[in-house]
């Protein structure tokens, strides 16, 4: 198999069929989902589905969400963690808990890897994250860090008056909607037909995530060519990736579906979303909110800014993508409606009379780089 992630036939069937047999095909993760919800048991009725009320009780959705960086030194951990949380938002769901594997090489000396450590410990001390487990080991067998972050998060739904607790009875606070499970299209079985005619929501930039890591990896090189203010600015957006307030007030508003973009870039995440939703798509590249940073870097390794990773964007669907959008502008979040959800299986991203189709198999255009240059190229 090719290094980065695996592809979606694979992925289908190798991991999720074992995985359906357990989970005996109800609750089972899908592509594009991110994260996977475990319900609690109503003691009084049955299995109560997630968010409803047992009794006089709330039964809170528990999701569960799990990444893996690798190679990326100092901030391996802290990826880990922000893509876990991410994933989270992406279902309405406040991290609790998280607990990390690290495999670092012998080369690795203990001076960094507790420095590693304080910036995973850092970003999770910051959101109010607890620690309950880990595991780290040496191994001769990697050449750099690997790391594993699983985290745990709870949803509350809204039902009559109740408001939910956390992050979300916040958000009640400021007039917005607060999620009601049974009403909510995120909890309701849908057919396919469900997510068709529907406008898709981009929040940020494309490449967030990639064009910060390229900077602050390269600033010297590229500070060649571009003034230093410009590179150390675009290394500075990699802090706009921990931000996911969107990812809750998206679910709160009862929208269709919600995806944590990442490897893979804009179109990687795009494609996940039409496997998620099994339909097609109608794409309008100009539409795509891109910087220049992002424009210029790209340029500089010869890229695609599409395909470069782009941690902290979220990818959203809705009936109202206008007034979504307009919602997120209010609270300073950036967003654009990029295209729609089209019957069939045809991934079409348009530029003017141009037309591309999104394919599976994506280039992962931050790895290729990273690649080139640890062998010397």
């Amino acid at each position: 198999m090719k290094s980065g992630k695996v592809s979606d036939t694979a992925l289908r069937r190798s991991i999720l069929k074992e995985v359906q047999k357990v989970n005996q095909g109800t609750l089972s993760p899908t592509v594009g989902s991110g994260a996977g919800v475990v319900t609690n048991c109503c003691v009084s009725g049955g299995l109560a589905r997630a968010g409803e009320v047992a009794g006089d009780e709330m039964q809170p959705a528990v999701f569960g969400a799990m990444q893996t960086v690798s190679g990326e030194g100092l901030l391996t951990a802290y990826l880990a963690a922000v893509r876990a949380a991410n994933s989270l938002a992406a279902k309405g769901a406040t991290p609790q808990s998280a607990s990390i594997a690290i495999t670092v090489p012998e080369s690795m000396d203990e001076r960094d890897l507790r420095k590693m450590h304080e910036r995973y410990c850092d970003y999770l001390q910051k959101h109010n994250i607890k620690v309950v487990g880990g595991h780290t080991a040496v191994s001769a067998v990697v050449t750099e860090p690997v790391v594993s972050v699983q985290m745990t998060g709870v949803r509350v739904a809204e039902s009559g008056s109740r408001k939910a607790d956390g992050v979300i009875e916040k958000m009640a606070a400021e007039k917005v909607t607060a999620i009601d499970a049974q009403d909510s299209r995120c909890e309701r079985e849908l057919t396919p037909d469900a997510y068709l005619g529907l406008d898709i929501v981009m929040t940020k930039t494309c490449g967030l995530g990639g064009t910060a890591l390229l900077a602050g990896h390269f600033t010297d090189e590229l500070a060649t060519r571009y003034p230093r203010r410009f590179i150390e600015r675009a290394a500075e957006f990699l802090s706009e990736t921990e931000e996911n307030a969107e990812g809750y007030l998206a679910v709160a508003d009862g929208v269709a579906y919600v995806h944590a973009a990442a490897e893979g870039g804009v179109f990687g995440a795009l494609w996940e979303l039409a496997e998620f939703a099994e339909c097609g798509l109608e794409i309008d590249l100009p539409a795509i909110p891109i910087l220049q940073e992002t424009v210029e870097i790209c340029e500089y390794f010869d890229v695609n800014p599409y395909q470069l990773r782009t941690e902290g964007v979220f990818l959203i669907l809705t009936e109202h993508g206008g007034r979504l959008c307009e919602a997120f502008e209010e609270k300073g979040i950036p967003a654009a409606v990029i295209g729609k959800t089209i019957p069939g299986l045809d991934r079409a991203v348009r530029n003017g009379e141009e037309v591309r189709y999104l394919e599976p198999n994506r280039v992962e255009e931050y790895e290729r780089v990273m690649a080139a240059k640890r062998a010397g190229k």
